[in-house]
């Protein structure tokens, strides 16, 4: 009786300890009340301290081996836990899996150095069934090492939750991996008659699980900045493009100017002639012919609006240039309210993948539609676009197909998004099979 009752406190400790270890590593994450996590913990770790010691009780007497008495239940751990914390917070699964692997890691590490203790100080308590005595000797170890751990942890998180990526969401495999390292180090291939030097080996395993898990998150940490810098140099070179594109206007205009003041000699002394003679028909049909063709060389303004109307002049030139037909219908004003720099990245980004995505469209499907207009305070943008009816979509998300994104959401959606999010407003893409539609709202600021 003293060993079923000491066993089972040894139970509610390590489930109370885990339980503490995932609400703490999750704690940012969590949406339900305090009280109410408190109760159902509580719950949770009496009943399931009982039914685990049973699964252990009933397992290992019909196993042909003697296994730890943490994992025959670990099964049932792992499901309740998914479920428990996927109700608890709107994380992931396999987000929910990775904390729930490290809080068994840390588990793991904690029973090590209890049995490392007894094999160098109380050899007698390695032995025999559970005592009084192993409720300190398993409870102590747990409760000063736990809470070190989920510090430790909650940051690894933390760092992990700044690198967003598709690619991360596997990364529960390489904590299953040294648990699973453990498991056949203590279970199977455990050191022959050295109960010490056995688990001095699971803590080392411990120990470079933890590190293993340290470097990792860095290294996942410094790519998503790196990711984050090569987007900013991206939209710098947006910026730079559109100062090129304005400076190689402005050129154009002046040399147009100059042609045009050179070349208005000539015409006046044409219509002086005609006037001369009296022939004032043929005079008036001269300078209707004029304007005509100032009008062809000389093209109006999309929108007061600079940015805007020098960024779709040419991205339009160059759509029009590879046989994409062009619909714009802006208005735009001078202060629209938006930096000239953001309202850059919205827009060039969205060129840039509608004239991408619309040369790979059938040849009646290249199209591009661009409106963008205010109302008040609002600013809306929508652009509709041939597409190959071919596009990568994960739960909301559209990603690239681009070499090297290995199917990451697309850096210039990305962008989009973060610019309307910063005026207040938001960005919407849609598809339909041949018409991709990007509807951007930002509210100016004044």
């Amino acid at each position: 009786m003293e060993a079923i009752f000491s066993e089972y406190l040894i139970w509610v400790i390590d489930i109370a300890m885990t339980i503490f270890f995932c609400l703490y590593v999750l704690k940012e994450r969590l949406r339900v009340r305090t009280s109410v996590l408190f109760g159902l913990a509580a719950a949770l770790t009496l009943f399931g301290a009982a039914a685990s010691l049973g699964a252990a009780l009933y397992v290992n007497d019909w196993l042909p081996i003697a296994i730890d008495y943490t994992f025959t239940a670990l099964p049932a751990w792992l499901i309740a836990g998914i479920l428990l914390l996927r109700w608890a917070c709107n994380e992931s699964w396999s987000r929910l899996v990775f904390v729930l692997l490290l809080s068994i890691q840390a588990l793991q590490f904690c029973q090590a150095v209890t049995y490392l203790l007894y094999g160098l100080f109380f050899p007698a308590l390695a032995e025999g069934m559970f005592t009084i005595a192993d409720i300190l000797g398993f409870g102590i170890p747990r409760l000063l090492i736990t809470l070190p751990l989920a510090v430790f942890c909650q940051k690894l998180y933390q760092k992990l939750l700044a690198a967003e990526s598709k690619q991360h969401s596997r990364l529960w495999v390489i904590p299953l991996f040294f648990v699973f390292l453990y498991f056949m180090q203590s279970n199977l291939y455990f050191v022959s008659n050295n109960f010490t030097m056995a688990n001095g080996f699971r803590i080392i395993i411990c120990l470079c699980a933890f590190v293993t898990y340290s470097q990792m998150a860095s290294a996942v940490f410094q790519a998503a900045n790196a990711a984050k810098e090569a987007e900013i140099r991206a939209q710098l070179a947006h910026q730079l493009d559109l100062q090129r594109a304005r400076v190689e206007d402005l050129e154009s205009h002046a040399e147009e100017m100059k042609r045009i003041r050179h070349d208005r000699r000539q015409h006046v002394q044409v219509l002086r002639g005609l006037l001369e003679k009296g022939e004032v028909k043929e005079a008036l049909a001269y300078l209707k012919d004029y304007e005509g063709s100032m009008a062809e060389a000389i093209q109006p303004p999309l929108c007061e609006n600079l940015v805007a109307d020098t960024l779709c002049r040419r991205y339009e030139a160059l759509a029009k240039q590879a046989g994409v037909k062009v619909f714009i219908n802006a208005s735009l004003p001078k202060d629209s309210g938006i930096a000239g720099s953001d309202l850059a990245v919205i827009l060039g980004n969205l060129w840039e993948n509608a004239v991408a995505a619309a040369l790979d469209a059938a040849a009646d499907r290249r199209f591009i539609r661009l409106r963008i207009q205010i109302r008040e305070e609002q600013i809306l943008i929508r652009m509709e676009n041939g597409y190959s009816g071919v596009i990568c979509h994960e739960g909301g998300r559209f990603l690239s197909g681009k070499p090297g994104r290995n199917n990451a959401e697309g850096v210039g959606i990305n962008s989009v998004r973060a610019m309307a999010e910063r005026y207040g407003g938001l960005a919407d893409f849609t598809c339909t099979p041949d018409t991709f539609t990007a509807s951007v709202l930002l509210y100016a600021v004044r």
